[in-house]
């Protein structure tokens, strides 16, 4: 008798397990079409705003870009000589330093600038060498390692001293 209740309980146990399995399979199909009608969605969205853009007749068609030779490529970090016209300035920052402002903006800090030329407000033409990998504590602009320096306007100069 034992084994007719054994086996009943086994059945049961089976079909409830089966059963449970059955359901938790239907809840992610569930899901499942739930998430390819979203899919559907997004994928109907996308198409039409590719179609919108492929419509519009101002966009771009292709990138164009000019091919430079290695000649004319020029690297940041090339020390370069220049010929610069601008203002000396004096700058407080950390004990104080002389600056060079060129006409168009350009900023750098001097390096040898000789004390005739020390003078803030100066006006000049200034040949050197840029130095731009060279770091300092001034945080302005590209060292500029000067070689000499003609001078184009004094009436500018700061109380018409020197300021070091």
């Amino acid at each position: 008798m034992k084994n007719p209740i054994v086996k009943s309980k086994a059945q049961v146990m089976l079909i409830a397990i089966a059963t449970v399995f059955g359901l938790s399979a239907c809840t992610e199909d569930d899901e499942n079409v739930e998430s390819t009608v979203s899919n559907q969605e997004l994928y109907d969205e996308n198409k039409a705003t590719i179609e919108k853009m492929e419509a519009r007749k101002d966009a771009p068609t292709e990138l164009a870009a000019e091919p430079v030779t290695q000649a004319e490529a020029k690297e940041v970090n090339i020390k370069d000589n220049v010929t610069l016209k601008g203002s000396i300035i004096y700058k407080e920052l950390e004990g104080g330093f002389f600056a060079f402002i060129t006409e168009k903006g350009d900023r750098f800090t001097l390096h040898g600038l000789d004390k005739t030329y020390q003078k803030n407000g100066l006006v000049v033409e200034i040949e050197g060498i840029t130095k731009p990998q060279m770091m300092t504590i001034t945080q302005f602009g590209t060292v500029l390692e000067v070689q000499s320096v003609k001078v184009l306007d004094a009436s500018k100069v700061i109380d018409g001293t020197n300021t070091h």
